[in-house]
């Protein structure tokens, strides 16, 4: 069975850049692993990217499994936003969302900014 990997929107944005880590990267993930992409990314994208290059990046993300914040992912979000307050962290709520999405649909996070999501018990990495 393929693993999930759910590329965050700067992974995104750097592949279409032409970050040559990234993109050698994604193109190994994409011969064994299911490459997926948050709801929120997805609107991140559409919020960020203009003129023509905006519906090169969305026929290519088009293809990709969107993940979506639903119930269940609401409910992790709220566990992870309780236990990253107790902790004294300043979790950003679209990393607490993001994570959330991911561990509700057993993914793994593929972002170049791990940083805000340190201290999330579960979330796994690539």
């Amino acid at each position: 069975m393929a693993t999930k990997v759910c590329l965050d929107t700067d992974v995104i944005l750097d592949f279409f850049k032409g970050e040559l880590k990234t993109v050698q990267k994604i193109r190994q993930y994409s011969r064994a692993d299911l490459l997926c992409l948050t709801s929120l990314t997805y609107f991140e994208l559409l919020s960020s990217i203009r003129g023509h290059s905006r519906w090169d990046v969305l026929k290519v993300v088009d293809k990709l499994e969107m993940l979506n914040l639903d119930r269940k992912s609401s409910v992790r979000a709220s566990k992870i936003y309780e236990q990253v307050r107790d902790a004294g962290l300043n979790t950003p709520m679209r990393d607490i969302l993001t994570a959330s999405i991911c561990l509700a649909n057993n993914a793994n996070l593929f972002t170049g900014k791990r940083a805000p999501y340190e201290g999330i018990r579960g979330l796994k990495f690539v």
